[in-house]
């Protein structure tokens, strides 16, 4: 018979073990080790105590990593990762784990649920659906290497962009609280932002990012996480174009460079100047909801 626990009353081992067996076959190799998985619960912001462990007996066969943030004055909870041992899979396994999963955020107050499913796992699209969820948008990992000659068109206006903190870009009045949450500024604490300013002084658009280096400190990558501009503003493409600029540095070195889970519909002018840029779909996610208190 199967136990749920708690992964605050686990040891890191078995936590582990949970994680490398739930994933395994995956569409892409999730192995994590001790020291990683420490790492990705600290900047998630996922919680030993909201998390849950599937136990046959004393061997783990499953798990739920969960998380709480605060959000427009709203308690959101992210599912971190929901993955079950291949013996395991078919067998109710899941839909136990995810129900203590709602069981807990309940317990928490938890506003809304949240998490992201690949676009083909029907099987977790559909349990997920069964539980309440329900698909809110499509997001894309969208992906352009190398040296791009593509410039900003030549009408586009000037816009004065200064450095800032993911924090401080997270205390903008129209900062997108409700976008993925590995694409929070909480999560991307030791990365870069931007934010445009029009004539007037006043922020009209705002980007953050992480540059990655090699082991001689040559940068080979950015990872864009966020490219919003004020909802009142006409000229959302034409601002969205200059931050994004600015974040890739005019496009002309040969580095790769990412963007995570970009809302479809809800960032979608960001989504369409990446397009015209020439960033192309990687992966396909889709965006769930459940709204826990009515």
């Amino acid at each position: 018979m199967v136990e749920i626990r708690r992964l605050s009353e686990c040891t890191i081992e078995q936590g582990v073990e949970a994680w490398n067996k739930g994933f395994e076959g995956y569409h892409f190799d999730m192995t994590t080790t001790p020291e990683a998985f420490k790492k990705r619960m600290d900047q998630e912001g996922l919680s030993g105590d909201l998390s849950v462990v599937a136990f046959d007996g004393e061997e783990p066969v499953g798990l739920v990593l969960n998380g709480t943030r605060e959000s427009a004055g709203r308690k959101i909870g992210w599912n971190g990762g929901t993955g079950v041992a291949m013996s395991w899979r078919k067998k109710g396994v899941g839909k136990l784990l995810m129900e203590k999963t709602l069981q807990i955020l309940n317990e928490q107050d938890v506003e809304v649920a949240t998490l992201e499913a690949i676009s083909g796992n029907e099987k977790a699209i559909e349990l997920y659906k069964k539980l309440g969820y329900e698909i809110v948008d499509e997001l894309h990992f969208m992906k352009l290497d190398g040296a791009v000659e593509r410039k900003v068109p030549s009408d586009t206006r000037e816009y004065n962009i200064r450095k800032a903190d993911p924090e401080e870009i997270g205390r903008l009045p129209f900062y997108r609280g409700d976008f993925p949450w590995q694409t929070q500024w909480q999560s991307v604490r030791d990365g870069e932002g931007m934010i445009a300013f029009n004539d007037e002084g006043r922020a009209a658009g705002y980007a953050f990012f992480r540059k990655l280096t090699d082991e001689q400190g040559n940068h080979t990558r950015t990872i864009l996480y966020q490219c919003e501009t004020a909802p009142d503003k006409m000229e959302r493409e034409e601002i969205t174009n200059a931050l994004l600029n600015s974040v890739f540095e005019n496009f002309a070195d040969p580095i790769s460079r990412t963007a995570v889970n970009v809302p479809v519909t809800a960032n979608a002018a960001t989504y369409k100047v990446l397009r015209d840029r020439g960033f192309e779909k990687n992966i396909s996610q889709v965006f769930m909801k459940k709204e826990l208190q009515e």
